[in-house]
């Protein structure tokens, strides 16, 4: 018996996809991809019931109504909730009470303490919020995937341009369905870094023809801003 079909799991795959596994890359068969739909908005079109928060300008995570006007409320009392001495951290010093929002590490619209949790927990909610995931630009994280019997290992490959000690989020996208699956979480180091794992992000069960792949979506938490890392066979059967 050759290393590869050693290797390759039961699952009637072709000797090719059984090499992409074993070398840990992703193919891409000719012909089998669907064109996707066209999104209204772009790649970061959000889902029914959801908009964009613009709490600055650029700023795409997706939230209900009511969660972007009241960014916009924020936005117009910032100067209010500023200390007009200045303090500790000059003249975006908060009043006594209020502290930064922090939607991205540069927004210092001064708001309540909850309000600040808030605006973590949607930026970590925003990839959960869109049309399509699978339609995210590709980033600077790779990763990649290992078969085994039943369905794969996922792994991160390194990545940089990231949020320097910021929370990143892993997901798979296109798994039946719309709704994008938890794969883990890393901290980026102090250059805003990943380095190459050897230990595996996730294991999953495959669910997929064998023919299809699922996106690996990548969630910088500090910013909302969610990329892709490649395709990945390990839910393909």
């Amino acid at each position: 018996m050759s290393t590869i079909s050693a290797l390759r799991p039961r699952r009637s795959l072709p000797v090719t996809f059984g090499v992409a596994a074993v070398l840990g890359t992703s193919l891409v068969l000719p012909g089998l991809a669907s064109a996707a739909p066209v999104l209204a908005y772009g790649p970061y079109t959000c889902a029914q019931n959801f908009v964009w928060r613009e709490a600055f300008d650029g700023d795409t995570v997706c939230v209900s109504p009511g969660e972007r006007d009241t960014a916009r409320a924020e936005n117009g009392q910032a100067s209010a909730r500023r200390s007009p001495t200045g303090g500790a951290y000059g003249p975006d010093t908060c009043l006594q009470g209020f502290v930064w929002r922090e939607a991205r590490p540069t927004d210092h619209v001064c708001v309540d303490p909850s309000r600040r949790d808030r605006a973590v927990a949607q930026n970590s909610e925003g990839a959960s919020h869109l049309v399509d995931a699978t339609q995210l630009p590709a980033g600077k994280v790779a990763t990649r995937s290992e078969l085994i019997a039943g369905g794969g290992r996922i792994y991160l490959d390194g990545g940089k341009g990231l949020t320097p000690g910021g929370r990143v989020e892993f997901y798979a996208a296109g798994v039946n369905g719309t709704a994008v699956r938890p794969l883990g979480t890393r901290t980026a180091d102090g250059k805003g870094e990943l380095p190459r794992e050897n230990t595996a992000l996730a294991q999953v069960r495959c669910e997929l023809k064998r023919d299809e792949t699922a996106t690996i979506v990548v969630l910088d938490v500090r910013t909302g801003v969610a990329t892709t890392a490649g395709t990945s066979y390990a839910y393909s059967c």
